[in-house]
């Protein structure tokens, strides 16, 4: 199981015309193989009457997998450039399709690799690469007395959570790398004096948090 991979946000489409074709490139992160194939299939019913729908998509996490297709224009001209998105970024768990309106007016090889490898990176762009890290959630079980002090820790430390229930007792369900769960445990229980209860649940991976930027003096200097 991979502790980190790289893929993209979110879902994200763009448009470009090149030489009176139109080029719509959509892209999204995907999880298994049938994400692909029913998100290849959400494009065509979405544009029913466009000349082609070229895609690419790799998976890595847990399945070694990747498919890409040129969907009737010349071979190597299409399909194969989205995918070298894929590879030029190190991007997994990823899919684009480029949807081609045919505007009458012939590209030729190399204008084709150029369109559908140029709108596959914008999407890409528009959907904002980012690093995934494999994390294991906690539930965090405290009572109404600590639960500024717990709020404040958590967003301090750049600890994604959500409080799931507010009962007797409130409910937080925290998520943290693997290598930090053991300090997150502590750090609860120093904060409630052992009062906390914090049990390990699941993993799952998510985005790690963008950087913090740099200090006002550095950006001045």
């Amino acid at each position: 199981m991979l502790l980190s991979y790289r893929s993209v946000k979110q879902y994200a489409q763009i448009e470009m015309e090149e030489r009176k074709s139109r080029f719509i490139a959509t892209c999204q992160p995907i999880d298994h193989e049938d994400d692909a194939t029913g998100f290849i299939e959400s494009v065509r019913q979405q544009y029913p009457d466009a000349s082609h729908h070229v895609f690419a998509w790799l998976l890595g996490r847990d399945l070694h997998l990747q498919r890409y297709s040129d969907d009737g224009e010349p071979q190597g001209t299409a399909g194969m450039p989205v995918m070298n998105v894929l590879l030029k970024n190190n991007l997994i768990q990823t899919a684009i399709v480029v949807t081609r309106y045919y505007g009458g007016i012939q590209l030729g090889a190399g204008g084709l690799v150029r369109a559908y490898g140029g709108s596959a990176a914008l999407a890409v762009d528009a959907a904002q690469i980012a690093d995934y890290q494999l994390c294991r959630r906690h539930r965090i079980v405290i009572e109404y007395g600590h639960l500024d002090r717990m709020k404040r820790y958590l967003d301090q430390a750049r600890i994604r959570y959500n409080i799931v229930s507010y009962g007797m007792d409130v409910e937080i369900v925290a998520a943290v790398p693997l290598d930090q769960s053991v300090r997150l445990s502590s750090d609860c229980a120093d904060l409630t004096a052992g009062a906390a209860l914090i049990e390990p649940a699941d993993t799952i991976y998510l985005p790690l948090p963008p950087p913090d930027p740099p200090p006002a003096d550095a950006v001045n200097h």
